[in-house]
């Protein structure tokens, strides 16, 4: 995870190391000594072939980023990545403040109860199911698929139901205005004289979701 911190600089996307990236360093020229320069502020090497400006601009990505808030990877590796994440970190820096603040772990995604798989046919990406059933019901069947340890399962008749729903209660709301108001236009100004106690921490409540979705 600290690499992650300086991944996009030295590879700039390319994976597989056939183009150097945007900060023009050569893998073979980053010794022991740079990253002890970039993750434990270190000393510059004295025979270090890459300028101190380039390793300080790391270093501060580094910094600026760590240590991380969160780290969320699957249940299956708890007892490999995850530990010896812990391990690595309290071996590489003493300072404790630099371990990570949380770990987070989630099942497996499985399809209408069963193991995704392509050889099967039994498989969906989230753009499939957006293609396929929408964003809202896409989002609704995703929330109510399951999180923690358990696997969570995506279920296409929760979906094709919730898409029915969401259309029968769009239907509603636009029925109800209209009766409530034929003329097609809604005076917010006689709406508010007639709001009480409960409309009024309705609307705060909706105010502060607003507030933290953006």
């Amino acid at each position: 995870m600290a690499y992650y911190t300086v991944a996009g600089l030295l590879q700039g996307g390319v994976l597989d190391g056939s183009a150097i990236g945007p900060l023009g360093i050569k893998a073979e020229d980053l010794t022991h000594q740079c990253w002890d320069y970039i993750f434990v502020k270190g000393q510059y090497p004295a025979d270090c072939k890459i300028p101190e400006e380039l390793l300080a601009k790391m270093r501060h990505e580094f910094e600026y980023w760590y240590p991380m808030d969160l780290r969320v990877s699957g249940k299956d590796l708890i007892r490999n990545h995850l530990t010896m994440c812990l391990y690595n970190h309290a071996g590489i820096w003493e300072d404790k403040k630099m371990m990570p603040k949380s770990l987070y772990c989630n099942g497996y995604m499985i399809l209408n109860n069963e193991k995704m798989s392509k050889s099967t046919g039994n498989f969906l990406t989230v753009r499939d199911c957006i293609t396929k059933f929408g964003v809202d019901a896409t989002r609704i069947t995703l929330a109510d698929a399951g999180d923690g340890l358990d696997d969570a399962n995506f279920e296409t008749d929760v979906a094709n139901a919730t898409i029915l729903k969401l259309f029968t209660f769009e239907k509603w709301i636009q029925e109800n205005i209209a009766a409530a108001i034929p003329e097609g236009s809604i005076d917010f100004t006689e709406h508010k004289k007639n709001q009480d106690l409960w409309d009024g921490i309705f609307e705060n409540g909706i105010n502060y979701a607003i507030t933290q979705a953006t």
